[in-house]
């Protein structure tokens, strides 16, 4: 849940993620010292990461107050680039166990050629709320740990409800493959998430499709600024962003519980 905070002379959006022993600022306003002031307030004794969405013209302050950048979304802030500063308070978590295989997979997307080919999107369809029961079991069998509960219908029912579009594709009279896009209409941004695909299906380019179908979606209502956190350690998926034409913005630090356990995430950005 996220709550705000304000006194007189700054405002913050905190996101309080327990689950994943981490805290985030979604947005803060106000003199900077007294923003930092108010963050500091707010740090738990469970808090091991804290991550600030930052505006650029603000990272030489964070980083001057012993924050470290690890990514960044151009055009996040309805059209100024934000760069996701962060600072730790746990011995180990800002140490990726595997960063010399992730940025393996990386540099070999990046030097890869993009699949220009057209995209079929005829079995693709949009969720509705007669769905979310089915979607969550669905999750549910494909993670067994994820960073929100979305193996409950109540989690995707709600996440609905606050405009999180989902599409999916059914093979058999089963579902298959499924994502979503969590909307931010305030400025403008979209990021594309809870992609997942049963085990008989991947490698067969359903998550490239419903990518698609969420970026054609979201154009048709104005959203610009598209964005999503991929498993750094899967090539399939950080392969599809690529092919898709977003652009590598740096890796999230044992981000968050996902998969198999505590993950380094891929940032990846679109701009229309």
């Amino acid at each position: 849940m996220i709550k705000e905070l304000k006194d007189e002379a700054a405002k913050i959006s905190v996101y309080a993620d327990q689950f994943n022993k981490r805290m985030r600022i979604d947005e803060y306003h106000g003199a900077l010292p007294e923003v930092l002031s108010l963050i500091k307030k707010e740090i738990q004794g469970w808090t091991e990461k804290l991550i600030v969405k930052a505006y650029s013209r603000d990272l030489s302050f964070f980083l001057s107050h012993g924050f470290g950048c690890e990514g960044f979304i151009k055009n996040y802030f309805s059209g100024a680039d934000m760069f996701f500063v962060v600072m730790y308070f746990s011995s180990g978590r800002e140490q990726s166990k595997k960063w010399h295989e992730e940025q393996s997979i990386v540099s070999q997307i990046l030097n890869s050629d993009k699949d220009q080919s057209s995209l079929k999107l005829d079995n693709i369809e949009i969720a509705s709320q007669s769905q979310a029961e089915e979607l969550a079991k669905v999750y549910g069998e494909i993670f067994q740990v994820y960073p929100t509960p979305l193996n409950t219908s109540e989690h995707v029912l709600k996440t609905m409800e606050e405009g999180t579009l989902y599409v999916f594709i059914r093979e058999e009279g089963e579902i298959v493959s499924a994502a979503s896009a969590e909307i931010n209409r305030k400025y403008g941004n979209a990021e594309l998430t809870d992609c997942a695909s049963v085990e008989r299906v991947q490698g067969r380019g359903h998550m490239k499709k419903l990518l698609f179908k969420l970026e054609n979606e979201l154009t048709k209502q104005g959203i610009n600024c598209l964005y999503s956190l991929a498993r750094a350690e899967s090539y399939g998926m950080n392969k599809a962003f690529f092919q898709l034409g977003y652009t590598y913005g740096g890796r999230l630090i044992n981000n968050c519980y996902i998969f198999s356990g505590l993950e380094d995430m891929n940032v990846w950005y679109k701009n229309g």
